[in-house]
């Protein structure tokens, strides 16, 4: 058998026109991309969001996916570990020994600073790091991982909800506290941060989240603390709500807060593409 004929180069076995060699010269002349790491997940991350939002689309959008979302969101809790919720209830005990050495005023305020500001916390620990597998299990799913950040979020302004709840019942009976007035107080300012919060840890990072819905009220609560007399901003945002200005204001600012979570969770597929992670 003559094996000359495979020792031939593919230019001298099959010899191409002068156009096809042009596009060959063409095609070897361009440089060979050499992504980084980091460049390689970015570009994975933005491929699976695409799919995962492809995938959201092809459902029929009159299905009823809250179910869904509640059973992923209780895996997302349920992953944050045990140590999450002992936390959280040590922080509760803290608070009750803690009251034993503060005036009646302090104590409202310490309150009102830190129910919100816990409720922030709680948020970028739990959307800090989120689970690959569970994120795989979410993207094959008609609720998507947005959605189930939101159920994640809502379960967790729940907690925080029961443990305020708790500490303004334990304040009012030791200190004969109005309980309405108080819970107004901190209701109001833990629903708003939590509903600047939220979306600004699924679409930016959880530290922007932290910076923004917690660096100002934590300031602005450690003036209040400092302050013998609160005056101007401090003395609306860290005191009982008395008059109807007060009432209203607060009032007003629970219901736009419960509004605006309702909408970003509703919308939460139409804005799933531009997730920070």
């Amino acid at each position: 058998m003559d094996s000359h004929a495979f020792d031939q180069t593919p230019v001298q076995g099959d010899e191409l026109s002068p156009d096809l060699q042009a596009v060959a010269r063409s095609y070897r002349a361009q440089p060979v991309p050499h992504p980084s790491s980091a460049e390689t997940a970015q570009l994975l991350h933005t491929l699976l969001t695409e799919a995962a939002f492809q995938t959201q689309e092809m459902h029929d959008e009159s299905n009823d996916h809250l179910w869904h979302i509640l059973v992923l969101a209780r895996w997302r809790v349920y992953l944050l570990g045990q140590w999450f919720w002992i936390i959280g209830i040590v922080f509760l005990l803290a608070g009750i020994l803690l009251a034993r050495f503060l005036t009646v005023p302090d104590l409202i305020t310490l309150l009102i600073l830190l129910l919100p500001l816990a409720s922030v916390l709680s948020l970028a620990y739990a959307l800090r790091k989120p689970s690959d597998g569970l994120r795989a299990v979410e993207a094959s799913c008609p609720a998507n991982f947005v959605q189930t950040g939101m159920g994640m979020g809502l379960a967790l302004l729940a907690f925080d909800s029961l443990l305020g709840l708790a500490a303004t019942l334990g304040f009012a009976l030791a200190n004969w506290a109005p309980f309405w007035h108080l819970l107004l107080a901190w209701l109001a300012p833990l629903l708003l941060l939590t509903a600047i919060s939220l979306p600004l840890a699924l679409l930016r990072s959880v530290r922007l989240a932290v910076l923004i819905g917690g660096g100002p009220w934590l300031l602005l609560g450690l003036l209040a603390l400092n302050e013998q007399h609160g005056s101007g901003v401090t003395n609306v945002l860290f005191s009982l709500p008395q008059d109807p200005f007060s009432f209203s204001y607060h009032l007003v600012t629970i219901l736009l807060s419960l509004l605006l979570l309702t909408v970003l969770f509703l919308s939460a597929p139409k804005w799933q593409r531009f997730c920070a992670f």
